[in-house]
């Protein structure tokens, strides 16, 4: 390190001291235990309207959360909590805000932390429960606590298909095995040759099977769990045909999705070579 970096560091350090020793010392204010004059505490004093909440589009919706404390004798610092909506006793867990500003006002009779947090919906598991939590850092007492109203979110909207696996040989039966992420549930329609089918339903060369939920197992041991908003489905092919192509349309609530499914047909010229090289590998090793 250079004797100007070295120094430079120092004076960067020198001013963060100065500047959170300041910021200290001037949100200091008087308070009492038995609550005469001024009590001292944590309490509420403003939060996010009800008419800001509600549902939003996935990838276009932005959620403007808010919410400010009111403290004695020291200023609050205040965590976002996030709760997903698929489960009731999922521990809260801090997230942090695309856009977050907080501003601080100091009086002795009154020190107010007010935060304003942006969530911007670009995952359907973003669907749950907001709040915001305030403490007096170093202060144990239930009264250096306090938190806001919980606000309800949902997002809806359907996110892009996933192949998770497909076998197309032609001229035998094939399979192509789907994930199809949405909120709410959606309708999914297959496009084909013989016209428009729907899960749990048949035609002369394709079968679609019915869209259940989508589950994983992380331990051995236990049951295993869902994945929410996330669906399975299949679409069976009887005699796969080089030229076939797979579209589908998921319908939402707000919008209808077209996709077409970009697997590859196994040819049978390709089938043919593979038998070709094994056979010219074959040969090569027998008179070798």
């Amino acid at each position: 390190m250079t004797l100007y970096s070295a120094g430079f560091s120092c004076l960067l350090l020198l001013l963060s001291t100065f500047s959170s020793a300041f910021a200290d010392s001037s949100c200091k204010g008087t308070c009492t235990h038995d609550g005469y004059p001024l009590p001292c505490g944590v309490w509420l004093k403003n939060e996010t309207k009800s008419a800001s909440l509600g549902t939003y589009a996935l990838n276009s919706g932005v959620a403007k959360l808010h919410c400010s404390f009111s403290s004695l004798p020291e200023p609050v610092q205040i965590q976002w909590m996030f709760r997903p909506s698929d489960s009731a006793t999922a521990p809260w867990r801090e997230f942090p805000c695309a856009k977050k500003e907080e501003h601080k006002n100091c009086q002795k009779e009154e020190i107010v932390v007010e935060s304003n947090c942006e969530v911007r919906m670009n995952s359907l598991r973003m669907s749950g429960t907001y709040k915001c939590a305030a403490t007096i850092p170093n202060h144990h007492d239930q009264r250096y606590r306090a938190f806001s109203s919980e606000f309800a979110i949902n997002v809806v909207g359907i996110e892009p298909v996933k192949v998770i696996s497909s076998k197309l040989p032609v001229n035998r039966n094939g399979e192509i095995n789907l994930e199809v992420c949405a909120n709410p549930r959606p309708d999914v329609f297959w496009h084909t040759v013989d016209g428009i089918i729907t899960p749990d339903s048949a035609s002369k060369r394709f079968a679609v099977t019915s869209l259940s939920p989508k589950t994983i197992l992380k331990v051995q041991s236990e049951p295993v769990s869902p994945v929410p908003y996330c669906y399975k489905t299949s679409l069976l092919i009887h005699k796969v045909q080089e030229n076939d192509e797979f579209h589908m349309s998921i319908r939402g609530e707000l919008s209808i999705v077209h996709e077409k499914i970009t697997v590859r047909v196994k040819s049978s010229n390709g089938i043919h070579g593979y038998y070709l090289q094994y056979l010219i590998a074959s040969l090569i090793y027998y008179f070798s």
